[in-house]
C-alpha cells in the first residue's frame, strides 16, 4: 500500500464510509443573541422574541443562517471527534460549495446534523481536499434547514 492510499484510507476511516448523524441540540435564544452581538447584527427576526411573536411569519424568533452554518463545526466534532485523521498534521477550512438555507430554524427547536463523505482529492505537497455533505435538520420538519458541501484541506507531512 502506498503512502497516498494509506492516507486516503485514514481519511475515509476518520469521516466514515456511511452517513453519520449527530445528537440533537436545542437552539437557545441566548446563543442567538450572542451571535447577533458578535456579528453586530440586531435584526429583530432573530433578537426580539416579543416582536417576532406578533410580526414575523414564523411565530417567533429564528436562528441566523450563518449561526446555523457555524454549528457545522460543533456537529462535525461530535460526529468525527476533535482530532484529525491518523497521520494528518492539521486541517484548514477550505470553504463551502452549494450552501442553501431551505427552511428556518425556530428558536426553541432542536436541530441535528447529517454528514456524508463525498470525495477525497489528492493535491500536491501532502495535501488532501475533503468534501463532506452536511445537512442541518430541525426536529419534526421534513425539509432540511440547511445543506452545504464543506471543504477541508488536510495536510500530511511530506
Amino acid at each position: 500500500m502506498t503512502a497516498d492510499s494509506s492516507r486516503i484510507n485514514a481519511i475515509t476511516a476518520h469521516y466514515g464510509r456511511e452517513q453519520t448523524v449527530s445528537e440533537w441540540f436545542t437552539v437557545d435564544q441566548r446563543l442567538i443573541d450572542q451571535f447577533g452581538q458578535a456579528t453586530c447584527d440586531s435584526d429583530w427576526l432573530h433578537t426580539d422574541p416579543v416582536r417576532a411573536a406578533h410580526e414575523s411569519p414564523f411565530g417567533g424568533t429564528i436562528a441566523y443562517g450563518f449561526w446555523t452554518v457555524s454549528m457545522m463545526t460543533y456537529f462535525a466534532r461530535q460526529m468525527m471527534g476533535s482530532d484529525y485523521p491518523e497521520g494528518a498534521l492539521f486541517g484548514l477550512n477550505y470553504g463551502l460549495d452549494r450552501l442553501r438555507f431551505i427552511s428556518p430554524v425556530p428558536v426553541g427547536s432542536r436541530i441535528r446534523s447529517r454528514a456524508a463523505l463525498l470525495e477525497v482529492e489528492e493535491r500536491e505537497n501532502g495535501r488532501y481536499l475533503v468534501r463532506v455533505e452536511f445537512q442541518i435538520n430541525v426536529e419534526g420538519v421534513e425539509k432540511p434547514a440547511m445543506v452545504a458541501e464543506w471543504l477541508t484541506m488536510l495536510v500530511f507531512p511530506t
